[in-house]
């Protein structure tokens, strides 16, 4: 059984349209799609339309290829380490992030393959989006295509008519200093379509940190003289500390709580370092990819090779962790452990970018894994060769991490990081913990203590969610976000994100993933194409 050229056309063109969605999507919200029931649902409408008998292999191999390249943006650390070192004035060449995406992909891809048997065979682990494509197949899903085409048609024409001859105005605020504060919505159909996928008591924590930030914080912060004015780049200075703080409480909070997923961990690396000693082809990809990665790393990233052997077992240990946890919760914590690393590599003293390099290697490596996974369940839930599923993800993440890169610096290219456009919440994140623990002298006055502050009460609403008060306290993460993005962003979230439950409750919630998919990518995909004019006009 080989793969066939219209699963490899059909994943790629699917895969690079996730890819563009992607890059766009989490430099503005910070949030990304992996994209599994988005690449079957049009899967399961294209094939019977070239007049084919929809074969479950051949959709699932485009899925997969599909999946492996949308994933390329986190992969490569487009969306965190990269932007966040750009940020700090150390830019890596593209030729060593695309080799560091390689590298962290192929191992990625490798560690899913080595845990398939034992997660999804011997544990059964859900891996709950791997199962939700599987049965997208099973029921054709022609509904959720069309409405998916649609959504997508829409939204390149608005995008189109409010980026070109501005007839569509690019946000509604409200008068008066509430105005100038933010308070409105965006008019932009890929934040609608993102808050309709993170849900509304997640977009309804982004709305209580934006108010508690935007319409408390920042006016105390104008009255004490510690800003100039309201807008987004003089308030996100300050708001940045107690933000990062809320994100990094919660996450260590969280994976504090889940310390089986790391005791497992050792276990399933021990049995992986046996299987592959016996496997020379296998052992020789895994230390390729290996070297490859931190090679990349060492010389873009500034990540020492000293370092590297420090962090090389805690990295695995948090990538097999964010594969055991997505497999759980169908959530991958691979920020979170991306930045844990982080701050314990900066602790031992290696610097700013040393530590922001070390805690992107669990981070991509782990992301590739969980990505897998959930595309192997899938893959086995409808009887699909691994190995198969093996050479098309890798295809995947070539394909990805090659498109990834160029189309990262065509959107920064047309605006800048850290701006009202391009906000870069989590570049902003990692940014942030590198500077604290890498020896604050860069620091506003007062931001390692807002910093304190925010973890400290990030951690507490953690673990208040995980006991009575569970669905009733906010999520720490989603909180602190909402003080890392302009206030008209997250309005127009919780717009999305309540229309979206209007609709499930209607009984249409089968389509309100594939019409959230579809406004992000028809908005992405003018905005890579305004991005591209921007860039052949000149620099910024």
């Amino acid at each position: 059984m080989s793969l066939t050229p219209r699963a490899v056309l059909a994943g790629s063109v699917f895969g690079l349209l996730l890819a563009a969605g992607n890059v766009y999507m989490g430099l503005r919200t910070g949030f990304w799609e992996i994209g599994i029931v988005t690449a079957t649902v049009l899967a399961a409408a294209v094939y019977p339309l070239l007049g084919r008998r929809l074969d479950a292999t051949d959709a699932t191999i485009t899925q997969s290829i599909a999946t492996g390249t949308g994933a390329a943006p986190a992969v490569a650390g487009l969306l965190g380490a990269v932007p966040a070192l750009e940020l700090m004035g150390a830019a890596p060449p593209a030729w060593t992030v695309v080799a560091f995406g390689i590298g962290a992909g192929v191992l990625g891809l490798l560690l899913a393959h080595g845990l398939r048997r034992r997660l999804l065979e011997e544990e059964a682990l859900p891996f709950p989006s791997g199962i939700a494509a599987a049965e997208v197949l099973r029921t054709h899903a022609g509904s959720g295509a069309r409405a998916l085409t649609v959504s997508g048609v829409l939204a390149a024409a608005l995008t189109a008519l409010r980026d070109g001859p501005g007839l569509v105005p690019a946000m509604l605020l409200t008068g008066g200093r509430a105005g100038a504060l933010g308070l409105g919505v965006a008019l932009s159909p890929m934040l609608a379509g993102a808050g309709a996928l993170v849900g509304v008591a997640n977009a309804s924590a982004l709305a209580a940190g934006s108010a508690l930030a935007f319409f408390v914080i920042t006016p105390i912060l104008v009255r004490t003289g510690a800003i100039a004015d309201v807008t987004f780049v003089s308030s996100a200075a300050w708001l940045l500390w107690p933000g990062v703080g809320l994100v990094l409480g919660g996450s260590v909070a969280s994976l504090a709580a889940d310390l089986r997923a790391f005791g497992a961990g050792v276990a399933d690396l021990g049995a992986l370092l046996r299987g592959a000693s016996r496997s020379r082809v296998a052992l020789a990809f895994t230390v390729g990819a290996a070297i490859l990665m931190v090679g990349a790393a060492h010389v873009g990233f500034g990540l020492h090779l000293g370092v590297a052997a420090l962090v090389a077992v805690p990295s695995l240990l948090g990538a097999v962790a964010c594969a055991r946890v997505a497999g759980r919760t169908d959530v991958a914590p691979i920020g979170e452990v991306g930045q844990v690393l982080q701050g314990g590599a900066g602790a031992l003293g290696t610097g700013a970018l040393a530590a922001t390099a070390a805690g992107a290697l669990p981070s991509s490596v782990g992301g590739q894994a969980a990505i897998s996974l959930w595309s192997l369940r899938a893959g086995a839930r409808l009887g699909v060769p691994p190995a198969l599923q093996l050479r098309a993800q890798f295809l995947g993440i070539v394909l990805g991490i090659a498109a990834a890169v160029p189309l990262y610096r065509a959107f920064v290219h047309a605006h800048a990081l850290g701006s009202v456009e391009l906000p870069a919440p989590t570049a902003l994140r990692w940014r942030a913990l590198a500077e604290a623990v890498g020896g604050g002298g860069h620091l506003p006055h007062g931001a390692l203590l807002l910093l304190v502050a925010g973890t400290l009460v990030g951690a507490l609403l953690e673990l208040a969610s995980r006991g009575r008060l569970r669905g009733k306290v906010p999520t720490p993460g989603a909180l602190g976000l909402g003080f890392l993005v302009p206030a008209h962003y997250v309005g127009t979230m919780l717009l999305g994100a309540l229309l979206g439950a209007w609709q499930a409750r209607r009984g249409r919630g089968t389509v309100v993933e594939p019409v959230a998919a579809g406004a992000i990518v028809g908005e992405s995909l003018v905005a890579l194409i305004a991005a591209a004019v921007a860039s052949g006009a000149g620099p910024r």
